[in-house]
């Protein structure tokens, strides 16, 4: 057998993709089968129960879509809408100030002198 990838039906091909962006790939069917189906992936996987051996095959050599098979493309994507103009209240721009009035005092030793010099 020659290392061809896996060819797949589109729809098995982009959740496999999927599965595999979001976990880590097992050779362990029924646990990729059950991460797919906790997921959505239902169409990857039944493929993945119906052929096990091309599944390890195409765990390693890797998986493509049926050449058939239209793919999704940039122009499958609709364009992006205007964003949607917000009223705001005008306000005036100041800059930022503390909120306390209290004057700095000049440090931590000027504080422990002004608390020693009211205490004792």
């Amino acid at each position: 057998m020659s290392r061809e990838k896996i060819k797949v039906p589109g729809k098995v091909y982009e959740e496999l993709v999927a599965l595999r962006r979001e976990i880590h790939f097992t050779q362990d069917q029924a646990d990729t089968i059950k991460k797919a189906d906790d997921r959505g992936y239902m169409n990857a996987a039944n493929w993945i129960r119906q052929n096990e051996q091309a599944y390890k095959i195409g765990f390693t050599w890797g998986f493509e879509p049926e050449a058939g098979e239209p793919q999704g493309s940039l122009q499958d994507i609709p364009p992006r809408e205007a964003p949607v103009q917000r009223r705001t209240i005008a306000r005036k721009e100041t800059s930022l100030q503390p909120k306390s009035s209290k004057k700095s005092s000049g440090g931590i030793f000027a504080g422990l002198r002004n608390w020693l010099g009211k205490y004792f």
